[in-house]
């Protein structure tokens, strides 16, 4: 059965639904999404083997008796040392991710049984108490072998109840078998070899529990429709799936969604999109670096807003700085780069200058690229 659907073809096919462009372009379909998505299993008790005893005033109960010292005594993962998770720990992905000085990173999040995230268009889902979100990291040591990466830390946020959250941080041993339990942050010289073969030495940052909830503010960042309204391939021999309507059709979330409500919903551009216009793109790497703090009213930080929601003309950007850096009049001076403060921010590692100030110390180059060609060839 072929149906018409806003422009594209919905198909019925064997285990699920294709959407399939209609005239791709070349005048053959070509496939969008693969509605068929695997079974993720029962899914695990609340809180997986985190406390629960926690009511938001105070130190999380990270490093007391009986709080699991390594990852593999998380509950997360089957195999710790092969990342294999648990039934029902379902990976996930979004679009404008946070930058983490270079580094590669996997996501996994796990619901309670019988639990569903409140969805929203517009603002973070509401996030059932005994959920755990899981995030990975992984660096290239060497970027003649980037497949080749070195495992550093794994990082789990857990819900207590909406106002009582706390981070937990995992630092990889030497021998890549397990990560232990940080209860402060700390920092790591790593030695990266160049595809020069030269090695320049760039510190890493290890957040401790005090550290997460500088930018948390009490929320998953990553929880939201726009960031999660893209394709993510569940099985390696199938096209991409609609993340949102796979998990809708997984019981996680309580509105229904299907195929045609991703299209019309709110999505944020990858900023290596090029398919993708290069205001979105610059405004959706915003979203997902800048507005944990910079919210508008809503922020811990007064001024700009940074979140992509807001209409471009709303945002602020016309500003001048609160806290003026040399030779930046303003956030964004159209044709000047280096009179824009936001520019000037994101081009450095200096500590009481670059954004954001916690967990970066390396220039993420290909945005700052990116933003100032989008800053030249703004016009006044």
């Amino acid at each position: 059965m072929v149906q018409q659907l806003n422009g594209w073809v919905r198909a019925a096919a064997s285990g699920g639904v294709l959407l399939v462009s209609a005239c791709g372009g070349t005048g053959e379909a070509q496939v969008l999404y693969d509605q068929w998505v695997a079974d993720p299993g029962a899914r695990q008790p609340a809180f997986l083997a985190f406390s629960n005893q926690y009511d938001g005033k105070g130190p999380a109960p990270i490093g007391l008796p009986g709080f699991p010292k390594l990852l593999s005594q998380t509950g997360a993962f089957a195999d710790a040392a092969d990342l294999v998770p648990v039934s029902g720990v379902v990976p996930y992905e979004i679009q404008a991710p946070l930058w983490s000085d270079g580094a590669f990173k996997r996501r996994w999040v796990s619901l309670p049984e019988g639990q569903e995230f409140g969805y929203t268009e517009a603002e973070h889902f509401d996030v059932p108490s005994g959920t755990v979100f899981v995030k990975h990291f992984e660096m290239a040591l060497d970027e003649r072998a980037p497949e080749e990466r070195r495992r550093l830390e794994t990082r789990f946020w857990v819900t207590v109840r909406p106002d009582a959250q706390y981070g937990v941080t995992y630092k990889w041993n030497e021998d890549q078998t397990d990560a232990e339990l940080l209860v402060t942050g700390e920092t790591e010289m790593l030695d990266i070899t160049l595809a020069d073969g030269t090695v320049r030495t760039q510190p890493y940052f290890y957040p401790g529990p005090g550290d997460c909830v500088t930018c948390h503010n009490g929320r998953v960042l990553g929880a939201r429709a726009a960031q999660l309204n893209r394709t993510i391939a569940y099985t390696p021999d199938r096209p991409g799936t609609s993340q949102l309507a796979a998990w809708s059709q997984w019981g996680m979330l309580d509105t229904r969604i299907d195929i045609s409500a991703t299209i019309r919903g709110p999505h944020l551009a990858a900023y290596t999109d090029q398919t993708q216009p290069i205001e979105d793109r610059i405004r959706s790497y915003w979203d997902g670096n800048c507005s944990m703090c910079h919210a508008g009213s809503e922020g811990s930080v007064p001024g700009w807003d940074a979140r992509f929601s807001t209409p471009f003309e709303e945002q602020g950007l016309e500003r001048p700085p609160l806290n003026p850096a040399a030779g930046a009049s303003s956030l964004i001076s159209p044709g000047a780069p280096e009179d824009s403060l936001i520019y000037l921010r994101g081009d450095t590692t200096d500590q009481s200058m670059r954004m954001p100030p916690l967990g970066r110390n390396r220039v993420d180059q290909a945005y700052i690229a990116l933003l100032g060609e989008w800053i030249a060839s703004l016009q006044e």
